[in-house]
């Protein structure tokens, strides 16, 4: 569906002409600390690359240069969970064991097994290493990175038979490697939407990517939080659209004085048979009594949308498709001589009519979502998006099919980059610490009004547990620069690399990277 460009950029904002694509299928993505973009796939949804996976590339969105990471891995990180630790290094855990051909001569249930192996790429270096295995394999895992810079692990199909969903969650800590946290064990659909809380609770925020997870059923997943130290889960309920497969959420700004949590849920529907809905909810993580309440709806109804938070606080969701799934598996098939491999796949994949390239952007503050500019691409299942250090956002992928991919870069310029000069950061710290102040330079001190700390994302499947915004009050005030106080709290701030931000009635800077540590 396209619905035409919305004719004030002030408004739809714009996306850029099309310049720049992968090699290969970006199924998953992440804003490097280097201001580069990390893309890999695998085998990229391709059995015939199974055993010779294709290299990871990154992007440098200041060039266009693209690099191949010629390293060979040892097992296939399509569909594994990821999340950035404290130094930066990206930690990529689970992946496809064994794909979806036919095993024992029947149609298999379910269609993929989990792989163990775990590695960690250095955005520096641009190498990856292979650290210690997780006690499980794992496919469609989810991974999310605590305030003392542990990673919780969890959800996703096992290895070998009966390739069942498991109920075991592991932790990672940087340095020692994996333990089980037997007490938090729990059942999980697959690629569950986690968000970290101020208070230090994991929140399952009831979307998710599930497929054949029999016998389980939509009242299985409540959505619920985890008490990290305790191991102990409190269910809250189902969203009041609880048909919410394929779907996204975002945890809204936290903003000074009270950093209230709040969480979007969009989008979604079921597998069987249950078309996309345009349904959009909230929860006040910080009520006394949490519960989701609905609110305006989307202009479209979405399976595969990706949400993005911007520095002016508004949600841009993009991408999707109307209507029934569209993604095909295909499972118990094998590939042929004639296969097609997808890096070779050439022209893109066919405009899908219900495929909605119409982008759309939510205000918390109003509750209300506003048209944007339509994208030039189908975005569907496999594909990927992120803010960048300027601003823009970046869309990619999309894998309606197997033997069917799009790599193409898009690039979306909001509609805070029409609206006046932008403000400067002329110095910044490279690194600050817990509880301290620090100051900005920047000519345009005296009318700053919002400075934000946003943590870069670690993507795919249509969400991030990492998309985290921070206000940071400000203390100070001179003619050419603001002192800002950093908080003490690491649930609220984990530890790590984040994008700063100042803006001018809504118009930000281009980010420097700053650690927190």
């Amino acid at each position: 569906m396209d619905m035409g460009e919305p004719g004030d950029v002030t408004v739809g904002g714009m996306w850029e002409p099309i310049q720049y694509q992968f090699d290969n299928l970006p199924v998953h993505l992440a804003l490097l600390h280097t201001g580069k973009v990390l893309g890999f796939g695998g085998s990229c949804n391709d059995p015939t690359y199974f055993i010779d996976c294709r290299p990871a590339e990154v992007w440098d969105p200041q060039t266009g240069a693209i690099e191949v990471i010629d390293q060979v891995l040892g097992g296939d990180i399509f569909c594994a969970g990821h999340t950035f630790l404290p130094d930066g290094r990206l930690l990529v855990a689970g992946g496809t064991y064994g794909y979806d051909v036919k095993r024992l001569g029947i149609v298999p249930l379910p269609p993929f097994s989990g792989l163990r192996q775990a590695y960690l790429f250095d955005p520096i270096s641009q190498r990856w290493t292979r650290i210690d295995d997780m006690s499980v394999g794992r496919w469609y895992p989810s991974l999310i990175m605590l305030g003392n810079g542990e990673v919780l692990t969890m959800a996703g199909f096992t290895e070998h038979f009966p390739w069942v969903v498991l109920r075991r969650i592991e932790v990672y800590a940087p340095g020692s490697g994996w333990r089980e946290f037997k007490e938090a064990a729990r059942w999980m659909p697959l690629y569950p939407r986690l968000h970290l809380l101020p208070n230090g609770d994991v929140f399952y925020a009831g979307s998710y990517n599930t497929h054949y997870t029999f016998p389980f059923t939509l009242s299985s997943f409540p959505t619920a939080t985890l008490n990290p130290t305790t191991g102990a889960w409190k269910t809250i309920g189902l969203p009041k659209q609880a048909e919410r497969e394929e779907g996204s959420t975002v945890l809204l700004a936290l903003t000074p004085p009270d950093y209230r949590a709040r969480v979007l849920l969009m989008g979604g529907g079921l597998t069987t048979g249950t078309e996309a809905t345009a349904d959009a909810e909230i929860i006040d993580l910080s009520a006394e009594t949490p519960a989701w309440e609905s609110i305006a709806s989307m202009h479209y109804a979405r399976y595969y949308c990706y949400a993005v938070l911007l520095p002016d606080q508004t949600v841009l969701v993009v991408g999707g498709r109307e209507g029934l799934k569209g993604h095909q598996h295909t499972p118990g098939s094998e590939p042929t001589d004639d296969h097609i491999h997808l890096a070779d796949v050439l022209p893109p994949p066919p405009q899908d009519p219900k495929a909605v390239r119409a982008a759309e952007i939510f205000d918390p503050a109003t509750g209300q979502w506003t048209h944007a500019a339509p994208m030039q691409v189908d975005r569907l299942y496999h594909s990927g998006a992120l803010l960048l250090p300027d601003g823009r956002v970046m869309v990619t992928g999309s894998n309606p099919a197997r033997g069917q991919a799009d790599r193409r870069i898009e690039i979306y310029q909001p509609p805070y980059l029409f609206k006046g000069p932008r403000p400067v950061i002329e110095s910044a710290p490279e690194a600050v610490n817990y509880g301290t102040a620090f100051e900005i330079v920047t000519p345009q001190a005296a009318e700053i009004d919002t400075v934000a700390l946003i943590h870069p994302m670690s993507t795919t499947h249509c969400f991030s547990t990492e998309q985290r915004y921070v206000g940071l009050e400000i203390t100070a005030r001179q003619a050419d620069r603001i002192q800002v106080s950093v908080p003490t709290n690491r649930s609220l701030l984990p530890p790590g690399y984040y994008m700063l931000f100042v803006l001018r009635e809504g118009i930000p800077s281009v980010a420097p990277f700053v650690r927190v540590s």
